[in-house]
């Protein structure tokens, strides 16, 4: 590895066999990037058994590191790619003068609110703190990635609300495309094939090799619907016996993401039907993250429901990209922008909020009809194919190429009475002036 780390990404989420998203991203692009730059990936936390499978020669990964550790590898890098809470813990890294890339990717703020809804102190201290720390994180940063144009559209916003973009951006880059561009979450190239010993869903005891299997993918977030489909599987019991469904995260690799509501209530609904082990099976724990591709690759269908929400709006579901890399049908609501992409291209079925009915006959379609099922794999595997790491990557190799430091941030101010007069002057000479000056004092005097 060259001496000198060109880039350096950091993620507060354990980098381990079993990942969450954040972790899962920071480490994939670090991949990539070490394709062409020394590179080095850093989690505070250590977390257990280290990811399966080698790692580029140009890529160093640390875990477990504190600050003394992050610093030195801070020194020694040209640019930093931090998630949007790394500031919090490690404000230095901010002062160090060095290229700053901020990942947006989830717009946290709308997590807050639904996931301490019925908690008015902790929803305030929760939402303050980090209405804070993502401002800070927006005013050092000298590039912003986020993981779609409309998350882009509501970034621009919150850049624009705090000042950000500027006269001085504008003649910058009039495009904003150096302030914020979009690098969505991806998928290997290679094709999905399972690893290690294989076991999938076929090895839950309860579950056949051809029962049908609807699979959800990740955890059980309280942003998310999982009883509409719960309900919609107990609708379908009666004409398709057989029918399991599979939840394959119940806790976050991460320690300090507790159990969440929804989590409990979901399984809650699963064990007053009386399908809980089974019709409806939650796996413990979570699934590695090399071995998730042999639970996909066994499913009949996939699926993911969440409520009308902001955060809906605004998401980018990163369990989704799995179900297009293995060719999966999906079963999702409405709402979000991949929803939108799985219509359009056909992948599978979108269906109303909170609307248990639609999601019986969804499921009964998916199962039953053949045709129509292999119609939506071919339509996922072609939405997979739009969403390569490699690809996504670019507009940050763009960057590593030629970086760049943003025109320095001035908080913005009303301008003091000469300055206005001198605007005034430069658009329309001392004729406009005196104009200006006598509709005010007629304005005064009314």
């Amino acid at each position: 590895m060259d001496s000198k780390t060109k880039i350096l990404l950091i993620t507060l989420e354990p980098i381990a066999k079993k990942m969450a998203g954040p972790a899962i991203r920071a480490l994939e692009l670090g991949k990539i990037l070490a394709r062409d730059y020394a590179t080095v990936v850093f989690s505070p936390v250590e977390g257990g058994e280290p990811p399966e499978g080698e790692m580029p020669p140009n890529l160093r990964l640390v875990r477990g590191g504190g600050s003394r550790i992050l610093k030195e590898l801070a020194e020694n890098a040209e640019t930093i790619f931090i998630q949007s809470n790394v500031l919090k813990p490690f404000p230095f890294l901010s002062q160090m003068g060095k290229y700053l890339i901020l990942d947006l990717y989830d717009p946290y703020l709308f997590s807050i609110l639904v996931q301490y809804k019925n908690d008015r102190t902790q929803a305030s201290a929760s939402y303050r703190m980090m209405h804070k720390v993502l401002e800070a994180h927006m005013l050092a940063c000298d590039l912003a990635v986020c993981a779609s144009e409309r998350q882009r559209d509501y970034w621009i916003g919150r850049f624009c609300a705090q000042g950000r973009v500027t006269p001085e951006m504008y003649e910058f880059d009039p495009s904003l495309r150096k302030l914020i561009d979009v690098v969505p979450y991806g998928l290997p190239q290679e094709e999905p094939q399972k690893h290690g010993d294989g076991a999938g869903l076929r090895a839950i005891p309860g579950i056949g090799a051809e029962d049908p299997v609807l699979i959800w993918g990740g955890g059980i977030w309280d942003w998310f619907d999982p009883l509409s489909v719960i309900e919609g599987v107990k609708a379908c019991i009666g004409e398709i016996p057989d029918l399991r469904l599979v939840f394959m995260g119940t806790k976050s690799p991460n320690p300090k993401v507790e159990v969440m509501d929804m989590t409990k209530r979901a399984r809650a609904l699963a064990q007053e039907s009386g399908l809980l082990d089974k019709n409806i099976f939650f796996l413990d724990g979570w699934v590695p993250y090399e071995q998730r591709v042999n639970y996909l690759l066994e499913a009949t269908a996939a699926v993911s429901a969440h409520f009308d929400l902001p955060e809906t709006r605004f998401s980018f579901r990163t369990r989704i990209l799995d179900y297009f890399w293995c060719g999966l049908p999906i079963l999702t609501t409405t709402g979000d922008g991949l929803a939108e992409l799985i219509q359009q291209n056909g992948a599978g079925l979108v269906l109303p909020y909170q609307d248990a009915g639609a999601w019986a006959e969804a499921i009964k379609k998916v199962v039953k009809d053949g045709q129509s099922r292999e119609a939506m794999r071919q339509g996922s595997k072609k939405i997979a194919k739009m969403y390569h790491w490699q690809d996504n990557a670019e507009p940050i190799r763009r960057f590593l190429q030629a970086p760049y430091h943003l025109p320095q941030y001035t908080p913005v101010t009303m301008p003091n009475l000469a300055e206005r007069a001198r605007a005034v002057y430069r658009r329309g000479g001392g004729q406009l002036i005196i104009k200006r000056s006598v509709e005010l004092i007629n304005d005064i005097l009314k």
